[in-house]
């Protein structure tokens, strides 16, 4: 199985099934999520491919692809440098203007939560089988939101969801 097939194995049989993103299953379901995977090892080529993918992904229409999934096959394995480069990836997209279009997301398989124990359940809402970067489109997710009761809740939902499930804190 490629890191992309096992990502979206994640996503449809996690993610989907435990409803962690209510906002998931439809693009999933439709076709409209792409899974493009990083074979690069450094840094600097991550981040290459990472701006490669965000300019290719504004250049496709909402309907061709809703959102895209990043998957760093063998590459940002540490949690702490995976953190980085997001926040460097999230100050590039800034400085030329992309965050009003790109909004990201990101999943570890290392994801810990800020002051929270690293074996605590919750942390499960955020781990992935590869580090993922996820591209959404802000009209998108403003879109999905609108009419979405206490947006704000999910994650904290989302977390008593997997205590609940696996019973440990």
């Amino acid at each position: 199985m490629t890191p992309a097939e096992a990502t979206g194995q994640w996503v449809e049989n996690f993610v989907i099934r435990h409803g962690l993103c209510p906002f998931a299953a439809r693009p999933f379901g439709a076709g409209l999520i792409e899974t493009t995977t990083c074979a690069e090892e450094g840094i600097e080529a991550c981040f290459i491919f990472a701006i490669t993918q965000v300019q290719g992904f504004l250049d496709k229409k909402q309907a061709e692809v809703e959102t895209t999934l990043l998957v760093f096959a063998s590459s940002l394995t540490d949690f702490g440098e995976f953190l980085d480069f997001v926040a460097t990836l999230e100050d590039a997209l800034e400085e030329v203007g992309a965050n009003e279009l790109i909004q990201l997301a990101h999943f570890h398989p290392d994801y810990q939560f800020a002051d929270v124990p690293a074996n605590d359940s919750g942390n499960l809402t955020n781990r992935s089988p590869f580090p993922v970067v996820q591209l959404l489109r802000v009209a998108s997710v403003a879109e999905a939101v609108a009419g979405y009761p206490e947006v704000e809740l999910i994650p904290v939902n989302n977390v008593a969801k997997m205590r609940a499930l696996l019973g440990r804190l």
